[in-house]
């Protein structure tokens, strides 16, 4: 974890999503407001925060590569409380172009003097300095901890080119440029916000808006500054000419008004730069006609949920950070892309937990294949990386990839924990649970001579955003010898079902499921096979068997009355390995999802946001709680909750919990669940004003003993409604008593749709309440109809000093509210 002291960024060594450095290979750091931001292959900045929310903008954060440091700070906040990490330049695992490890910051001699950087014509609370050397391309480190838009450097005599950034959260960022000279005395350079100019990439699709940007200068010898953008706010630099330097853009595009639940169907990732100079109006204009273009299927996961996909281009120097855009789950998007540019990408799930790590793609111009991404069956996929291994005398055990779909493409939960046992001849030499997929277990010493080992593997995962493989359990054997650096010889294997749709659903009748194995021994591979497969539909109680063919696949006939269905695959080799793996609800079936109950757990006491209704303004950064009451005999292990609008299979939208819920233990049969929904934004998050009204809540909790739980899936309807305002003014002030006293305002509710601010409510019932001088409480004149534009007109007769204002109860989609009192003297 870094943390910051008196504003000053902390320093981490080289900390890895990987807990275990033998199998490092994403280095990142935590930063204050509990986002991520890891290096991905030594190369890109990945940052998977996302503080608005499921489908949301993710965090903005500051990034620059300088001084052999990648410096990461969340923007938006004072200096006071700015957290900060930075992650060494020393990274493994890249793969393409020079990477600069080791810079060097050059120290101040005797002969420097004192640079003043200030920013001018701004309001500042967020910003970094860049300055380099413009002939030896030499950085040197600014210290940008202080307020303001000033900070200060020593340099030695020379000609510098600098950049500051500037970029709070939600607004305009700027990238501002300056060439200066020091020479024999103190000066000060001045970055005027004035002369910075909009940067961008446009198409010629007029529906088309920007979605996220990552907009950051390149220096000769692979240094950057930046990252601004993040959102879709607009993009400032200031024009120069540098040899050697580089203005790179990123975009993503997609329909306007698009949201997390309701993803654009098509989707521009644009990449361009100015090299050298970068010119008075830096807009770069494409061709939709131009561009690659493919058509990419996601896959949901059991059930509607929201997805986003993340890309960066690779140029073989430090790239830029994972930029992206919500995209249609159980369903398709078109892409648009720059042709000969290389992507990374992977695709996030619901809460960007489930994470599908994709290969790199580099499209030409013109049409070019699409892909499926996320099929059902999820299950382990070997990737590239080195799972379990022998070191000597000990076992090292790591199999994080328990998610992957049917194209062979990597993923893990974050959600999920692992449990794994390893033994021989009755001796356990390894056992652990309640592991996340970043942890590696090492076993205690081990015989030297060559013997059968048994490997139980156990992953359990209960999350909102997937039905699908709840659970998955590998039983491998083989054998192992004293040997230095050798991956075990696990056997692998992956299963295909025809047939499902988007939601990894079968319908009723015949499906092809195909089957294959492979060992990690290039000796047994050859010789590996599948053995056997078998199915079934009530959670793993009964099986049947299927026959298997000896391409190794099988025709299973989905039952009606089935809801999901669970795989067991097993597998030999001849050199004594085997493997026995079970995927729970492995896909679904054609039955509807209904509640279930296992066991004594049990679910009471639901309430959302206190028991009032969940009330959103158009504002970012909402949060409320929701909380139950959990009991079982053996206690409670876990519980969560998450709120859907629409169908349970197949929601119109949702909102997940920022984190999984906290489980309080009140005694030894009950705990309290508590679940926080926080940095909603409505425009993001759900993009349409039609989602206000009755929600539901889906909760489950799941007892100590592992024996029991409870899945609910419409356990409370609370009501997710737009806020609402109303205004009153009475005139004449003071009134002559007698006289006619007209009272005006407007009544107005936010706007969740691509406009936002509140926006008037036409046709409702308001009432007019009078509260008389020194008294307390209001009654009711009388009611009156807000008119096409939700404004409010009345008059009354003047009779005694007093308040006025008016009162609106409420509709099934919006908030009551009720305006301030307006006081009128009568005289």
């Amino acid at each position: 974890m870094a943390s910051a002291t008196d504003g000053e960024p902390a320093t981490v060594g080289l900390v890895s999503a990987v807990q275990d450095p033998a199998h490092s290979t994403a280095p990142s750091a935590e930063v204050g407001d509990g986002g991520r931001v890891e290096l991905v292959d030594g190369r890109d900045v990945r940052v998977t925060a996302d503080p608005e929310g499921s489908g949301g903008h993710p965090a903005r954060y500051t990034v620059a590569a300088t001084n052999g440091t990648l410096s990461v700070r969340p923007t938006g906040k004072s200096a006071a409380d700015r957290t900060a990490a930075r992650l060494p330049l020393t990274a493994t695992g890249t793969r393409t172009g020079t990477m600069r490890s080791g810079l060097t910051t050059r120290s101040a001699a005797a002969s420097t003097y004192t640079v003043k950087l200030s920013i001018t014509h701004a309001d500042v609370r967020s910003k970094l300095f860049y300055v380099w050397n413009r002939k030896t391309w030499t950085s040197y480190a600014v210290n940008s901890n202080t307020v303001g838009g000033t900070s200060s450097v020593k340099l030695p005599p020379g000609d510098y080119f600098s950049v500051a950034l500037h970029d709070d959260w939600m607004e305009p960022s700027y990238l501002l440029t300056r060439t200066f000279t020091v020479g024999s005395a103190a000066t000060t350079v001045t970055f005027d916000q004035r002369a910075a100019k909009e940067t961008a990439i446009r198409t010629d699709d007029t529906t088309a808006a920007r979605d996220s940007s990552a907009v950051w200068i390149s220096v000769p010898g692979g240094d950057l500054a930046g990252f601004a953008g993040g959102g879709p706010d607009k993009v400032y630099v200031t024009p120069f000419s540098v040899p050697g330097v580089s203005l790179r853009l990123h975009e993503v595009l997609g329909k306007k008004g698009a949201s997390a639940s309701v993803p654009s169907a098509y989707r521009y990732d644009l990449t361009h730069s100015f090299n050298t100079t970068v010119p008075a109006s830096p807009i770069k204009t494409v061709r939709t006609s131009a561009l690659a273009k493919t058509v990419t299927k996601v896959n949901a996961p059991g059930t509607r949920t929201t997805a986003t996909l993340e890309s960066v281009p690779s140029s073989g120097e430090w790239t830029g950070v994972f930029i992206g855009a919500s995209v249609p789950a159980a369903g398709s998007v078109t892409e648009y892309v720059t042709p000969g540019i290389t992507y990374s990408r992977f695709l996030d799930y619901g809460t960007g937990e489930l994470s599908l790590n994709l290969p790199d793609r580099t499209l030409p111009a013109g049409t070019s294949a699409g892909e499926v991404l996320g099929a059902a069956p999820l299950q382990p996929t070997r990737g590239q990386s080195i799972g379990s291994q022998r070191s000597f005398g000990k076992i090292r055990l790591y199999e994080p990839s328990a998610f992957g779909d049917t194209a062979g493409h990597t993923a893990n939960d974050l959600r999920a924990t692992y449990a794994y046992k390893l033994a021989s001849d009755g001796v356990t030499y390894a056992q652990a649970s309640g592991l996340d997929s970043s942890h590696a277990l090492t076993s205690s010493s081990l015989p030297s001579f060559e013997r059968t080992y048994t490997l139980d593997q156990r992953v359990h995962r209960r999350v909102p955003y997937s039905r699908l493989s709840t659970d998955v359990h590998n039983e491998w054997t083989f054998r192992s010898d004293y040997a230095e650096g050798k991956e075990l010889p696990l056997i692998d294997a992956q299963l295909k079902v025809s047939g499902l749709d988007g939601l990894g659903r079968a319908a009723a009748g015949a499906v092809r499921i195909d089957a294959s194995a492979s060992t990690r021994s290039t000796a047994a591979e050859a010789n590996t096979r599948v053995t056997g497969l078998a199915y079934s539909t009530d959670d793993g109680t009964s099986w049947t068997d299927l026959p298997v063919a000896a391409d190794g696949s099988a025709t299973l006939d989905v039952p009606a009355t089935a809801s999901f269905i669970t795989l067991r695959v097993t597998a030999a080799d001849d050199q004594g390995g085997s493997l026995r793996r079970t995927i729970a609800r492995a896909f679904g079936g054609p039955a509807p999802q209904s509640d279930k109950t296992v066991g004594a757990t049990r679910i009471s006491n639901i309430v959302v946001n206190g028991g009032k209704p969940v009330e959103l303004t158009d504002e970012p950064l909402q949060v409320f709680k929701a909380k139950f009451t959990a009991t079982d005999p053996s206690g409670i292990a876990s519980g969560d909750m998450y709120l859907y609008r629409g169908s349970y299979a197949t929601p119109d939208a949702v909102l997940y919990g920022t984190w999984p819920a906290t489980c309080t233990k009140a005694d030894a049969t009950t705990s309290t669940c508590v679940t926080q929904f926080a940095y909603i934004q409505p425009r993001w998050t759900l993009g349409r004003n039609s989602l206000a009204g009755v929600w539901k809540v889906a909760a489950w909790a799941e007892s100590a003993d592992g024996t029991g739980y409870v899945d609910l899936h419409a356990a409370k309807s609370p009501s997710v409604v737009r806020d609402a305002r109303v205004t009153a003014n009475a005139s004449p002030e003071p009134v002559t008593k007698g006289k006619t006293l007209t009272i005006t305002g407007k009544l107005s509710r936010a706007d969740w749709e691509t406009l936002g601010g509140y926006h008037g409510y036409a046709g409702q019932k308001v009432k007019l309440q009078f509260s008389k001088k020194a008294t307390s409480g209001y009654t009711t004149v009388k009611t009156i109809s807000t008119s096409s534009t939700g404004g409010l007109k009345t008059t009354v007769k003047a009779s005694t000093d007093g308040y006025w204002r008016y009162a609106f109860a409420r509709t099934s989609t919006t908030a009551a509210a009720t305006s301030t009192g307006d006081f009128v003297d009568v005289r």
